[in-house]
């Protein structure tokens, strides 16, 4: 039986079945998941929480998405929670140079998300299977 680790994962999206997806991944992976959707405070959620990592996705060229990862990268109580972004947009140069610390274009296969989440994963957590 696998051992559910303590670490918590923080998935932020606005569509329901992307969340769905992008939670069971993380659920999958033997790590809590603290569910959010673009209309909350995610800087209040993260800064509460304290997750190990966010997954975000970001589903149009201006969206809330952005400014929630500048919110978060500028902000001296989260910026060093690596945050992942999931999205259809072709734009992972733009992800990166805004402060995402890993950038996957959808459709995402789930070890293609294991293998980017244990990578942004701080060194402490990668002695979890994935």
């Amino acid at each position: 039986m696998t051992q559910i680790s303590s670490e918590r994962i923080m998935v932020v999206s606005r569509d329901l079945h992307t969340s769905y997806l992008l939670q069971r991944f993380v659920r999958t992976s033997a790590r809590q998941v603290i569910a959010a959707v673009h209309s909350d405070d995610i800087l209040s959620l993260a800064r509460c929480e304290k997750p190990v990592a966010i997954v975000l996705e970001v589903d149009t060229p201006e969206t809330e998405g952005w400014r929630m990862l500048r919110t978060l990268k500028s902000d001296p109580e989260t910026r060093q929670i690596p945050v992942m972004i999931c999205s259809w947009l072709d734009d992972s140069a733009r992800g990166l140079a805004e402060g995402a610390d890993m950038y996957l274009r959808m459709p995402i296969l789930y070890d293609e998300f294991g293998a980017a989440l244990t990578a942004i994963l701080p060194r402490d957590s990668h002695d979890q299977a994935l």
